[in-house]
């Protein structure tokens, strides 16, 4: 029996990759069932939710015993912590983490400044070690030490010395601005860790008011474009410098092939098992999509196109109006009918690649949608939005697996003000055999799996159909984790994959609906398969 899937008009992510590399500290924490932070599932998460059985959940709590996120706690909730006794935390979830990564790693923590070898100042930021270097600690600088102040003072951001540090001391003697040679972070960097400073400085779980520390661009923050592949390696396509005034967002597309040496477009298929993607911060996210047959023909390329968009009005940019619902935007066309998906990020300088053997195909002569969101609603100055994108190539006669990717997308989202509600979808391999044309006895090979939400979602899951294992689970919309499986995980044709979105419709009047902008929602799964070449069919075009 054939079974229906929706799919999506958009996607607004990710990072994807078999071998990934990114700047960062790994998958985000997702360790519901761990109840009380300490890093263990044991018999003291099950005491805090026996004790708060018919309680309404509290999302806002740092220990909240409402473990599956459903707005009660009952006794589901002990059976999921039965279920996990002693695993332990593997990541980290938190607003420290979010400093860390985008304000310490970025502008504070080299080998020249504040970590080893040189740890100027006796002070190491380095991820772990800068919580224990900062809090509480009297700063080195003599009048710093004399007037009372700490680094950091927990509750107290105005006796901080590293908040006086980042703004730029007024007193000669507190020495000058950091980072240094670096010019000034970003405002809404510092409101952060005033905050965070005020919030008390904990380790552990998210500060509310705090926002995608991601997209913020330091004000003399510059961008070195990457060299292309050499010859014969790959190709370099480009989504040219366009404009982001400030105190607003922009998403725009940019239509582009891909060209040899002597500028002419690529006309055979070719196989790629490797992707650079660069592009400098204030992105939300990149996507390369492909324009199908049906695309092109209908023009989807020269759709809403602004000449006053692009920093050279020559440069043929359209931009995507939000306020446009999914069903009739001008822009987007259909998904899986007008476009399909190649790959995406939301991390600047993003590099992932394919196992041995592993090839994505993308049929020659094909113009490629180049998808691109900046927000600059933070900013005091107009922002150049712009990327590259390396692809790499693999010989077709070294290709014995064809790469797929998965594309699902539950739009079947209703939730009223006030209240939770899950989602609930399967995606099945029969469906996906049928519709691609492959083989039909064929296993997938799945070896990615990541998911997609909005700002109210608050707890996603994948579990493979025919087990109920759980694949993947996420509790941080903004930076879902990338689950790689090594063995990969074979689905035979008739398995599938189960997902479920939980959403809280905690601060609308309205009801939370499917959604292209931060304020509707989404429920997404994303991820890539391969199977033999022989067993696939024809890509679709």
């Amino acid at each position: 029996m054939y079974k229906k899937i929706v799919f999506s008009i958009f996607l607004v992510f990710f990072m994807v990759g078999v071998s990934f590399f990114a700047f960062g500290h790994g998958k985000e924490s997702t360790l519901l069932e761990d109840v009380n932070k300490d890093g263990n599932v044991n018999i003291q998460d099950l005491v805090l939710v026996a004790a708060a059985l018919g309680q309404p959940g509290d999302r806002s709590a740092d220990q909240n015993p409402d473990v599956n996120r459903d707005g009660t706690v009952d006794v589901l909730d002990l059976v999921r912590v039965s279920n996990r006794f002693g695993e332990t935390e593997q990541g980290d979830n938190s607003t420290y983490h979010d400093i860390q990564d985008n304000i310490f790693d970025k502008s504070c923590a080299n080998s020249a400044c504040h970590a080893s070898p040189q740890n100027s100042a006796d002070l190491n930021l380095t991820y772990g070690q800068s919580y224990h270097d900062l809090v509480n600690r009297v700063p080195r600088n003599a009048a710093a030490a004399a007037a009372g102040m700490k680094l950091i003072d927990p509750g107290n951001p105005d006796n901080s010395f590293l908040l006086t540090k980042l703004m730029g001391p007024e007193s000669p003697e507190f020495g000058g601005r950091m980072p240094f040679g670096m010019g000034p972070l970003h405002k809404g960097k510092i409101d952060a860790i005033r905050t965070w400073i005020a919030a008390g400085v904990p380790q552990e779980g998210k500060v509310p008011g705090i926002g995608d520390l991601g997209v913020l661009r330091d004000p003399q923050e510059v961008f070195n474009p990457p060299p292309p592949p050499a010859p014969g390696e790959g190709y370099q396509i480009h989504l040219p410098p366009f404009k982001i005034e400030p105190g607003t967002e922009r998403e725009v597309f940019y239509a582009t092939q891909i060209k040899d040496e002597n500028g002419q477009p690529i006309e055979e298929d070719i196989f790629i098992n490797r992707v650079e993607i660069f592009y400098p911060s204030g992105s939300h996210h990149f996507i390369v999509y492909r324009l199908t047959e049906k695309g092109l023909a209908e023009g989807i390329q020269n759709r809403e196109v602004n000449p006053s968009i692009g920093v050279n009005p020559e440069d043929q940019f359209r931009e995507l109006d939000p306020k446009d619902p999914p069903q009739v935007s001008q822009v987007f066309g259909n998904f899986g009918i007008h476009r399909l998906f190649v790959v995406g990020t939301q991390t600047d300088d993003t590099l992932f690649q394919f196992p041995k053997g592993v090839g994505l195909r993308l049929p020659g002569n094909t113009v490629y949608d180049l998808n691109s969101h900046y927000i600059n609603l933070l900013g005091d100055e107009t922002l150049i939005g712009e990327t590259y994108v390396n692809i790499y190539t693999i010989p077709e006669e070294e290709v014995e697996y064809e790469a797929v990717e998965i594309f699902v997308s539950n739009r079947g989202i209703n939730v009223p003000p006030g209240l939770t509600r899950v989602a609930k979808l399967t995606w099945y391999v029969e469906d996906e055999l049928r519709a691609r044309g492959h083989d039909p006895d064929t296993a997938l090979n799945v070896f990615l799996l990541t998911s997609h939400m909005h700002r109210h979602g608050e707890l996603f899951e994948i579990f493979q159909d025919s087990t109920g294992n759980l694949l993947h689970r996420s509790i941080a919309y903004d930076d879902a984790p990338i689950d790689l499986f090594d063995p990969v995980l074979v689905l035979e044709p008739d398995d599938g994959i189960r997902f479920q979105c939980t959403h809280n419709n905690y601060d609308k009047n309205v009801p939370l609906q499917f959604g292209l902008t931060s304020e509707d929602e989404m429920c997404i799964i994303f991820g890539y398969y391969y199977i033999p070449v022989e067993k696939a069919g024809e890509i679709i075009q």
